[in-house]
C-alpha cells in the first residue's frame, strides 16, 4: 500500500464526521496494519471517545504492528474518563501482547471496581476483565469482588453465575467446603442457591459431589431440580457411549472435517490460480490461522474470537489482486454501492481482478462479502449494531440459533458457508 494512499486515509480519518464512514475507514486501516496509522488513530480516538464507535479505534490499534500500541493502551486505560467497554478492548491489547505488568493489572482492577459500583449490565465487560486478570495470574486478588457480584441481585444472572464460577476456580477445595458448611444459611436465598446449583451442575469432583448431595437432601425445589436434571443429562450421555464415541466427540467438539475441507479448497484454488495464464499467482497467502478454527466455539466469548479470526482469514488475500488495470469509471460501474475508499479492500480487489480477466463472478463473490460482514458483526458485538447483526443472522437462518445461544451451531454454519463460497470460487476459475 502506497504512502500516498495511507496519507489519504489519515486525512479522511481526521475529516470524516459520519460514524459509519469512520468504522469503514478503521476497518480498512485494520486490514492494512501499517504502524504509521498508530498516532492518527489514537489522536482521533481521543476526540471521539464518547461516541458509541469508540471501541473501533481501540480494536484498530490492536491490529497495528507497533511496540507503541502498549503505551497508547496504557494511556487510554489509565484515563478515568475512559468507558468501561473501551477498557475491555484495551485489555485485549494487553492479552494479545502478553503484557501483564502491574500498570495493566491496575487498569483491570480499577475497571472491575467501576463494573461493581455502576452495577454494569454488560456481561461481556466482566468476561474481558476477569479473563485478563486470570491470564495475568491475578484471579486470587479479586476473590472478594467476585463474591460481591455473585451476592448482589442487581447484577444479571449471567454475571452472577460467571463471578461465582471464577470464585470457585481460585481455590475449589476450600471454597466448595465453605459453601457446603454454610449451606443452611445460603439456601434461605432461593436465587443464590439456584445460581450455585447451575454452576456446580457443570462441574465434577469429590467436593462437587458432596455439595450436590447436600442440595439433593436439603435444598429448595428449584435447586434440587437443577441438580436432578443435570444428573439425568449426564446419564443420557453415558447411555449414548458406543464404539463410535471418539468419532462423536470429535464431531461435537472440533471442526476438523470442515477445516480440512477448507484447507484443501484453498490449496486447490491457489494451484488453479497459479497455473492459470490469466492469474499466475496464489490468491491466498500462507495462513495457519485456519487451524485455530478446529475447536468448536461453545460460548459467546469464544465465538466472538473465532469470528475475528475467521474474518482475518477471509480478508487475507494476495496484494497482486490490486493489479486489475480497471479504471475508476469501470470500477464505479462494477461496484455501484461501494464508496471509493472501499475499492482497495481485499474482497473488492478479488472481484475486480477476476472480472477483469473475464471470469464469471458477481460482486458478492459467491457469498464471501456477506460472510465477511456477518463474522465482523459477531466479532465486535457493539450494542448499537445489535439490530444490524440480527438482520444479517435472519438472512442466513441463524437468528434462532443466536437467540438460543447455540454458539457451536453458529460456528459450524459459518465455516460451512465459507466452504460453500470457496467451492463456487474454485469452479469459477477452472
Amino acid at each position: 500500500m502506497s504512502t500516498e494512499y495511507n496519507s489519504m486515509l489519515i486525512a479522511k480519518l481526521y475529516s470524516t464526521v459520519d460514524e459509519q464512514e469512520t468504522t469503514d475507514l478503521l476497518e480498512e486501516i485494520q486490514e492494512i496494519g501499517d504502524p504509521i496509522f498508530l498516532y492518527p488513530v489514537y489522536d482521533t480516538y481521543k476526540k471521539n471517545k464518547i461516541s458509541y464507535i469508540s471501541h473501533y479505534y481501540i480494536l484498530t490499534l490492536n491490529s497495528l504492528n507497533s511496540n507503541d500500541v502498549i503505551q497508547a493502551a496504557l494511556e487510554i486505560g489509565e484515563n478515568p474518563e475512559t468507558k468501561i467497554t473501551d477498557i475491555a478492548y484495551v485489555l485485549d491489547i494487553f492479552d494479545t501482547r502478553k503484557f501483564y505488568e502491574q500498570r495493566a493489572i491496575d487498569i483491570a482492577l480499577a475497571s472491575l471496581s467501576e463494573f461493581i459500583s455502576e452495577i454494569d449490565t454488560n456481561v461481556y465487560n466482566l468476561y474481558s476483565i476477569v479473563s485478563f486478570l486470570k491470564n495475568a495470574d491475578s484471579l486470587s486478588n479479586i476473590e472478594s469482588e467476585l463474591l460481591s457480584i455473585f451476592a448482589n441481585d442487581k447484577f444479571n444472572t449471567k454475571s452472577r453465575e460467571y463471578a461465582f464460577g471464577k470464585w470457585l476456580e481460585i481455590d475449589p477445595k476450600k471454597n466448595l467446603q465453605t459453601i457446603t458448611d454454610n449451606f443452611g444459611k445460603i439456601k434461605q436465598n432461593d436465587e443464590q442457591e439456584s445460581l450455585i446449583a447451575r454452576v456446580i451442575s457443570k462441574w465434577t469432583g469429590t467436593k462437587i459431589e458432596e455439595l450436590k448431595k447436600v442440595i439433593e437432601e436439603n435444598g429448595g425445589i428449584k435447586a434440587k431440580y437443577i441438580i436432578k436434571r443435570a444428573r439425568e443429562k449426564d446419564e443420557e450421555k453415558k447411555q449414548k457411549v458406543t464404539a463410535e464415541k471418539q468419532q462423536v466427540v470429535q464431531k461435537q467438539y472440533t471442526n476438523a472435517d470442515l477445516v480440512e475441507k477448507i484447507s484443501i479448497l484453498r490449496a486447490k484454488i491457489n494451484d488453479k490460480a497459479k497455473s492459470n495464464e490469466n492469474i499466475g499467482f496464489y490468491i491466498f497467502p500462507p495462513n495457519e490461522a485456519i487451524f485455530l478454527q478446529l475447536k468448536t466455539a461453545n460460548d459467546n466469548a469464544t465465538l466472538m474470537k473465532t469470528c475475528v479470526g475467521l474474518r482475518e482469514i477471509i480478508q487475507n488475500l494476495n496484494n497482486d489482486l490490486g493489479s486489475h488495470g480497471l479504471s475508476i469509471e469501470e470500477i464505479k460501474t462494477l461496484l455501484p454501492d461501494a464508496a471509493k475508499e472501499d475499492y482497495n479492500k481485499s474482497l473488492n480487489k478479488l472481484f475486480l481482478y477476476l472480472h477483469s480477466k473475464k471470469f464469471k463472478v458477481d460482486n458478492s463473490i459467491f457469498g464471501l462479502k456477506q460472510l465477511n460482514q456477518l463474522v465482523g458483526l459477531i466479532g465486535s458485538h457493539p450494542v448499537a449494531e445489535k439490530d444490524q447483526l440480527i438482520k444479517k443472522l435472519v438472512a442466513v437462518n441463524l437468528d434462532k440459533a443466536y437467540q438460543e445461544e447455540e454458539w457451536a451451531t453458529i460456528h459450524q454454519k459459518l465455516l460451512e458457508q465459507y466452504e460453500k463460497s470457496l467451492t463456487t470460487l474454485l469452479e469459477a476459475i477452472k
